[in-house]
């Protein structure tokens, strides 16, 4: 029988942590560009501008949102993400470049933004 406990997460945006979060999904890539010769098929990798992108799904109170991802969007303010699961720290500043908020019957209301900052690992 497994008697495992297993992470929950934990998001914060510029210090303030986001109590209504319901999802957090957390990409990170090398930016490598692959190389393909003719005599070699794949040659190897040439390194590339690594990254984050952080997708947030927040629920959304009736009274007002708990994150206005728009100020930060208009005015290209940089933004830190802070990720607590694990035990570790992911921490990356950067920027929130696009949100979308939805709502539908019988479907709770919610808003979905997305990060893109400097490439940052698990501490």
């Amino acid at each position: 029988m497994a008697t495992d406990l297993y992470s929950k997460a934990q998001v914060y945006v510029n210090g303030g942590l986001l109590s209504e979060e319901a999802s957090v999904t957390i990409k990170r890539t090398t930016g490598a560009q692959i190389i393909k010769t003719v005599a070699k098929g794949f040659a190897g990798v040439s390194p590339g501008a690594p990254m984050v992108e952080i997708s947030i799904s927040n629920a959304v109170p009736s009274a007002d949102f708990e994150l206005d991802p728009g100020s930060f969007m208009l005015a290209l303010e940089p933004a830190e993400v802070t990720v607590f699961a694990a035990g570790k720290t992911l921490t990356s500043k950067g920027f929130i470049l696009d949100d979308n908020f939805s709502h539908g019957v019988e479907t709770p209301s919610k808003l979905d933004f997305n990060f893109t900052g400097g490439f940052a690992e698990w501490e």
